[in-house]
C-alpha cells in the first residue's frame, strides 16, 4: 500500500509527545513491512522541506503565519488544515495514495475530509490519541465554553464523522468520542504501535544501591509528579536512602518547588532530576530502578511510559479511571490508585518497596504482558490488517455498479 501519515509531530524537529513517537514508529514499521510510506508533518520555519528519512518520504509544510498573522488557536487549526489538504492533493497527483491517516490532534484532516467527493475520494482514517473533548471535560483544558473549544470540537466531530474509519490508542478515547461525537465505541478498534520489546527489556545493569522509584514524563502537575514527591517524603523515614528519579523535561518552577519540598521534609537527597534522556538510554534508567510510578490525574491511554517500564520488568503504579487502567492490571503487573489520593499512593509504594518477591513477580508479569499484548511487531501487524480492511472495503464499494 501507498500510505500517507499526516501529523504535525514527527521526530526529531517536531517531537512533542506520544503522537510523534507513534507516528515515527508507524512510518518506519510499515516501511519495513514493504509499504510505501509518506509523512506530512509540520515545518519549523516558513518553508516546505521534502526529504528521505531512510525508507520514509517526509514532507514538512509551514503554517499560514507568513501570509496571515495568526492571533488565535482556532484560526491556526483551520488554516493549517487547509495547508494539509493542499499537500495531500499534490502528493496524490504525483503518487496515487491507497490510504491517508490523520492524527486527531489539531483536526488536520478537516479541510481534506470536507473536500472529499465520489470522484476524488481517498480512503481516510483517524487515529484517536486523546480527543479535545476528553481534555476539556477530564482535565479542564481548554475551557468548555471557550471559542477555541467550540471550533476545535466541531472540527474534531466533522473529522471522525467523515472519515472512512476511526481507530483509537485506547478504549478510553473511543468512549469520549461516543459520548460527544455520536460514534459507537464498539465500532472503533483499539490499535496502537506498542513498544519495541527488543529495545525495552530488562538490561544487565545493577540495580541502584538505594531503593529507587522512577518517574518518566513531563514534569507537570497533571502528571502526578507533585503527588509522587509528597508520598515519597511521607515514606522516606521508613525506606532508608529512598531515591526518586525524575526523567523528562518540564516545568522548571515546579521542579524547584519539588526539590524545596524534599529539603523542607529533611531529605535533601531524595530527588534526582535527570531531565531529558535519549529514548535509547531510557531502558538503562528503568532497569536500575525498583518501581515505576506515574500517578497522572488522567491518561487518554494506553500510556506508553507504563508499557516501556513494564517491558523493562518493572511493576508500575498508575491512577485508576482513565486509559492507563487498560494496561495496568491490579495485583498482576502493577497497582492502581485513585487520582490525587496521596494516602493510597503511599500504601502502594510501601507494598512494592517492602515486598521484594511480590515486586519481582509483578515485574516479570509486566514484561510478559507487553510481549504478549503490546509488542510493536504484533501491533503493527494489527494496524496493517486494519488499513487493508479499509482499503478493501473501498475497492468493493467502487466495484458495485
Amino acid at each position: 500500500m501507498r500510505i500517507a501519515l499526516v501529523s504535525q509531530e514527527y521526530p526529531p524537529e517536531t517531537a512533542y509527545g506520544g503522537i510523534g513517537t507513534q507516528n515515527y514508529a508507524k512510518a518506519h514499521g510499515l516501511a519495513a513491512l514493504g509499504h510505501d510510506v509518506h509523512v506530512i508533518a509540520q515545518s519549523t520555519d516558513d518553508q516546505e522541506h521534502e526529504f528521505n528519512d531512510g525508507p520514509v518520504r517526509v514532507t514538512r509544510i509551514p503554517g499560514a503565519d507568513r501570509e496571515l498573522p495568526l492571533a488565535t488557536e482556532e484560526a491556526r487549526w483551520i488554516t493549517y488544515s487547509a495547508r494539509v489538504a493542499v499537500a495531500i492533493a499534490q502528493l496524490q497527483a504525483r503518487f496515487p495514495l491507497d490510504l491517508v491517516e490523520f492524527a486527531d490532534w489539531g483536526s488536520e484532516g478537516f479541510v481534506h475530509l470536507l473536500n472529499q467527493t465520489e470522484w476524488n475520494h481517498v480512503p481516510s482514517v483517524i487515529h484517536l490519541h486523546g480527543p479535545i473533548v476528553m481534555f476539556a471535560h477530564a482535565i479542564g483544558w481548554p475551557e468548555a465554553h471557550s471559542e477555541f473549544y467550540r471550533v476545535a470540537s466541531m472540527m474534531e466531530a466533522t473529522c471522525v464523522r467523515r472519515a472512512d474509519a476511526v481507530f483509537s490508542s485506547s478504549r478510553c478515547s473511543a468512549q469520549w468520542c461516543e459520548r460527544f461525537h455520536g460514534l459507537k465505541s464498539d465500532d472503533i478498534p483499539v490499535i496502537h504501535t506498542g513498544v519495541d520489546s527488543r529495545i525495552f527489556r530488562p538490561r544487565d545493569v545493577p540495580k541502584d544501591e538505594h531503593p529507587t522509584i522512577i518517574f518518566v514524563g513531563k514534569i507537570e502537575r497533571n502528571k502526578g509528579v507533585e503527588l509522587l514527591v509528597e508520598a515519597a517524603c511521607r515514606i522516606a523515614s521508613q525506606i532508608p536512602k529512598l531515591l526518586v528519579r525524575l526523567v523528562g523535561r518540564g516545568n522548571a518552577e515546579l521542579t524547584a518547588q519539588l526539590q524545596r519540598r524534599a529539603r523542607e521534609a529533611g531529605y535533601p537527597a531524595l530527588l534526582q532530576v535527570v531531565g531529558f534522556v535519549d529514548h535509547g538510554q531510557l531502558p538503562h534508567h528503568l532497569s536500575r530502578a525498583q518501581v515505576f510510578a506515574a500517578p497522572s490525574d488522567y491518561e487518554g491511554g494506553p500510556g506508553f511510559v507504563y508499557l516501556e517500564a513494564m517491558a523493562c520488568g518493572l511493576p508500575v503504579i498508575a491512577c485508576s479511571g482513565s486509559g492507563a487502567s487498560e494496561v495496568v492490571v491490579p495485583e498482576e503487573n502493577g497497582l492502581l490508585v485513585p487520582p490525587r489520593d496521596v494516602d493510597a499512593l503511599v500504601h502502594a509504594l510501601l507494598r512494592l518497596l517492602n515486598q521484594r518477591d511480590f515486586r519481582q513477580i509483578m515485574g516479570q508479569r509486566a514484561r510478559e504482558y507487553v510481549v504478549r499484548e503490546a509488542d510493536r511487531e504484533l501491533c503493527l501487524q494489527r494496524l496493517e490488517a486494519f488499513y487493508s480492511s479499509v482499503v478493501n472495503k473501498q475497492l468493493m464499494q467502487q466495484a458495485v455498479p
